[in-house]
């Protein structure tokens, strides 16, 4: 029997949902009830004391036989930490720190009767996957909250984590983990803007962490990248009000500013083209989207979010070019 070859646009449509159902939108699955178990084992309450009134609560995770890691605002002002769980107490003895970072590994005195938790490198996510954020939300009870990764933000050699998993103070230095109980990031700061947005440090910037020199628990000095005035701050973060609010000649100005400080930054070219298509500056945003997608050739997490836009905006020229150049990342059988 003959069989005859797909038209170009039969394969280029076959090719779009494949990569759209497998990239962009991969399928939901809870952790087991097992994987909960052990999670909420793994996820202490952080009780940090300084001078005078000074008191600090918030949470750590488990990731070795006496290692926490936790955010450092969480204890930046303490000469004095401890871990707990229920009645049981553990004295941390030493610190290693990035306050940019906004992560601090603690050392406990004895070994923690508690299991460590493995650490998945945030550039195997991807955006819609399934996570569930565990902390002591309030400082008092912990709690679990399921979403999905939102947004996956270049800053630093890693991501931050843009997820869906909501938390409040309190769980600050909890854990955000994959369906199989993995430690992805550690939950650290949302916004106010009209939409809650909430965001997590990823979990393998521990490596650059574990670079630092150990001392005692003792107050840190600087800010972390997300306290700074919106100048210091990655470019991400300076577009989550304006996107919020819908000032799109706002954030024009602002990725422009920031194409020009990273030119090779696909996700700033991508913000342009947004600005520019939402301004009805249409010609200007092909260009600039066209040029996003050569910058992200090798990079499927900028490729996934720019095809993300493209099938959301109902650009199949911009969505072909996308998800090709993801195909060749991401090998896609030949359709029948």
């Amino acid at each position: 029997m003959t069989r005859t070859r797909p038209s170009s646009r039969h394969w280029m449509c076959a090719l779009a949902a494949f990569v759209c159902a497998t990239v962009l939108a991969p399928a939901a699955a809870a952790p087991t009830g097992e994987v909960m178990a052990k999670l909420s084992r793994a996820v202490l309450k952080v009780t940090a004391v300084g001078d005078g009134d000074d008191l600090s609560i918030g949470s750590a995770v488990v990731i070795g036989p006496d290692t926490v890691l936790t955010n450092c605002h969480v204890v930046r002002h303490a000469h004095t930490v401890v871990l707990s769980r229920g009645l049981a107490q553990y004295a941390v003895v030493g610190e290693r720190a990035d306050m940019s970072r906004d992560l601090c590994l603690l050392r406990t005195e004895k070994t923690l009767p508690h299991p460590g938790v493995d650490i998945r490198a945030a550039r195997t996510l991807q955006p819609g996957e399934p996570v569930v954020a565990h902390g002591y939300t309030g400082g008092t009870t912990p709690l679990f909250a399921r979403g999905v990764v939102v947004d996956l933000h270049a800053t630093s050699g890693s991501h931050i984590i843009q997820t869906s998993a909501g938390f409040m103070q309190g769980a600050s230095g909890g854990g955000l983990f994959d369906e199989a109980g993995k430690l992805i990031g550690i939950t650290t700061f949302f916004t106010a803007a009209e939409r809650a947005a909430y965001f997590a440090v990823p979990a393998d910037w521990s490596e650059r962490v574990l670079e630092r020199a150990e001392h005692a628990p003792r107050p840190l000095g600087g800010s972390a990248l997300w306290e700074r005035l919106p100048s210091g701050q990655p470019h991400f973060m300076r577009m989550i009000e304006p996107l919020s609010s819908g000032d799109w000649a706002r954030v024009a100005g602002l990725a422009e500013a920031w194409s020009e400080a990273a030119p090779q930054a696909p996700a700033a070219w991508l913000m342009r083209a947004r600005a520019a298509r939402a301004l009805g500056q249409v010609r200007r945003a092909d260009t600039w989207l066209r040029h996003a997608i050569v910058l992200a050739r090798q990079d499927r997490i900028e490729l996934a979010r720019i095809a993300a836009h493209a099938r959301d905006a109902d650009l199949q020229d911009a969505l072909a070019l996308a998800v090709t150049a993801l195909a060749r990342l991401q090998p896609v059988p030949l359709p029948d």
